[in-house]
């Protein structure tokens, strides 16, 4: 690769994106709260919030990656930004002059997951274009990272605006990171992917069909997107039961619980610097592997323990949180490998709405079986099941 400066600009990439997420994770947070405060807790508004969350991504994905490939993959992480900016701004003038309304909340929220639509795979798909392929591992492994300590202090952010001031003030804090994100970007070079050349271009569909083709003719990738999806139905719903484990089996409070969602962060953050750090020594697949069986493991053993062992808990919350990125990481840094830079837009939108096209079927599951069992059954069975993924990982060389 010729570009010398490539530390230089992912430094400066993911600074200006440190302050985007950051931001996003506050308003995020102070959104919900907002909402859970107004409606008394009303499951149906929540449910509503949780589906605009993700379910416009999921849904627009494969159009996204698509657009994402045919123009400038820089202008689309500035315009994506910039229209979160201007869907929270929007509902700052709303909140600030009129009656909160409940509707023009879960508008913003669906403006916000549309952008987010085209804003992961172009910058997932920019990241081949500046970094040496030798490297992407690691450079994952610091998205991963930023992506965690701005998932953690965002929230931390939004409960310490919100006591001293109100949603209204909060929502002007995504303005200002989207502007630094943007301004930040507009000075950093990246490259346009080569497109083929032939005779007849196709048409728009055609294009999301080259970049599905491109997923299932990869025999290798694509049964690691389909373990990876597997492995997202089965562990993203726990995200939601660690307080239910810390209160239904172990009997502790909401203390309990704030210190295991910590240590379950600070193992991300982690993961994520681990990773970041030697990533590149090991083989991806080995890698993947690894932090499935880590993550398996954990969990299974989470589920085993004694209700008066929770320190045993702590732990192995902590080793979750460090599985995540020893096999995410990885599994991105293998896509940009493995897939041509003028297609990564589209497999990357197609392997995201896999996965959030799924997490429903995963939270209806977890649902259904602790009905049937307990919490602790279902981080045991989850584990498992995880592992047995992890075999199947292995295998797909």
């Amino acid at each position: 690769m010729d570009n010398k400066n490539w530390k230089r600009n992912f430094f400066a990439i993911f600074t200006g994106q440190f302050f985007s997420l950051l931001s996003s994770a506050a308003v995020q947070f102070s959104i919900i709260w907002w909402l859970t405060d107004t409606t008394g807790g009303s499951p149906l508004i929540l449910t509503l919030a949780g589906l605009a969350g993700f379910m416009p991504q999921a849904l627009l994905g494969p159009f996204a990656g698509t657009i994402t490939d045919r123009y400038s993959r820089k202008l689309i992480m500035i315009f994506a930004d910039m229209t979160v900016a201007l869907g929270s701004l929007a509902l700052f003038v709303s909140m600030y002059f009129f009656e909160p309304s409940i509707l023009m909340v879960i508008l913003v929220l669906i403006i916000r997951s549309l952008a987010t639509a085209f804003h992961m795979p172009a910058m997932q798909a920019s990241i081949p274009l500046i970094a040496p392929e030798e490297h992407l591992t690691k450079v994952s492994g610091w998205g991963q990272t930023v992506g965690s300590i701005s998932n953690i202090a965002g929230p931390a952010v939004g409960m310490s605006l919100l006591a001293i001031s109100s949603i209204e003030w909060v929502l002007l804090l995504d303005v200002f990171g989207a502007v630094i994100a943007s301004s930040i970007l507009l000075f950093i070079h990246i490259p346009n992917a080569q497109r083929a050349e032939t005779a007849d271009s196709p048409s728009f569909l055609g294009e999301m069909k080259e970049g599905y083709h491109a997923l299932v003719k990869h025999p290798v990738l694509l049964r690691l997107t389909l373990t990876i999806t597997v492995v997202s139905v089965l562990y993203i719903p726990l995200g939601t039961y660690f307080p239910l484990m810390t209160r239904n089996h172990f009997e502790k409070g909401v203390v309990e619980a704030g210190i295991i969602e910590i240590v379950f962060a600070v193992g991300l953050i982690l993961g994520g610097s681990l990773i970041g750090i030697i990533g590149d020594r090991f083989e991806k697949i080995k890698l993947i592997v690894t932090g499935m069986m880590l993550m398996g493991i954990a969990l299974f053993i989470s589920g085993t323990l004694s209700p008066t062992f929770f320190n045993g808990f702590i732990v192995m919350a902590g080793l979750v949180g460090v599985s995540g990125p020893l096999f995410s990481a990885p599994f991105y840094a293998f896509i940009q490998t493995e897939i041509e830079p003028h297609l990564l837009g589209r497999v990357f939108s197609f392997v995201t709405s896999l996965s959030l096209l799924a997490t429903p079927i995963g939270y209806a599951l977890a649902g259904v079986l602790i009905e049937l069992t307990n919490v602790a059954i279902l981080f045991s069975i989850t584990g498992i099941l995880i592992v047995l993924n992890a075999v199947i990982a292995r295998k797909a060389k």
